[in-house]
């Protein structure tokens, strides 16, 4: 059987990394790590970019590679690969939300490593604002397709300009484009994906708002 993994199993060992080495880099479990070099699975969507970063991989094309969506080996332009401890990431909680309109829950699935750097280009937003989670759905594409990482500022109840927001109505969770008529104190809930038509909102003070998304970061298939 093929493993599109061998070349990364030989850079580890050219190198002299172990596989304790990457699972504490990653914060992943050893024997996934061995299941990975073994060709039976490949990087969850919350280790790519600390493996990239860990390996010195282009991110974009390890992301390309990992999802499948390209078969060209990611390049590393003959740099090694950064051993060092990871003091200056960033652990933001990968959720999963569900619940009802009045408590929604977040339930941790796991944990999504960021560069510092990286995060205040994002957001000035303390990490534990920031929710990461995993798209469901058609209804926002293009913007936003089945599978993509979404970060979201949960520490934002009350929308005041326009937007990306999730929202929590009648049980379900979900994300929506909020476009705010401030002249007519009213607001419209927009589907991306023309499929779905737009909601009017009268009272948009009302919406139960859990944060806004401040990006997205698109998973290649």
């Amino acid at each position: 059987m093929n493993n599109k993994w061998t070349w990364l199993k030989e850079y580890m060992q050219k190198n002299n990394i172990s596989q304790g080495e990457v699972a504490d880099a990653l914060q992943w479990q050893k024997t996934r790590v061995s299941e990975l070099l073994g060709g039976k699975r490949d990087f969850p969507v919350n280790k790519v970019f600390p493996a990239a970063r860990f390996f010195n991989l282009d991110l974009e094309e390890f992301t390309k590679y990992n999802s499948g969506f390209s078969r060209e080996i990611p390049s590393t332009d003959g740099k090694q690969p950064q051993k060092q401890a990871t003091a200056d990431l960033v652990k933001i909680d990968i959720v999963n939300p569900s619940g009802g309109e009045k408590e929604p829950v977040f339930q941790t699935v796991g944990q999504q490593l960021i560069s510092e750097d990286v995060f205040r280009v994002l957001t000035p937003a303390a990490p534990d604002s920031i929710k990461a989670m995993i798209a469901r759905g058609d209804a926002m594409q293009p913007t936003i397709s089945d599978g993509d990482l979404i970060w979201v500022d949960v520490s934002i109840k009350t929308p005041t300009s326009d937007g990306l927001y999730l929202f929590a109505l009648k049980g379900e969770v979900f994300v929506k484009r909020l476009q705010l008529d401030n002249f007519n104190h009213s607001a419209a809930i927009i589907s991306d994906n023309p499929l779905y038509p737009p909601i009017g909102i009268s009272k948009p003070d009302k919406l139960s708002t859990l944060g806004k998304v401040i990006s997205v970061t698109k998973i290649y298939r």
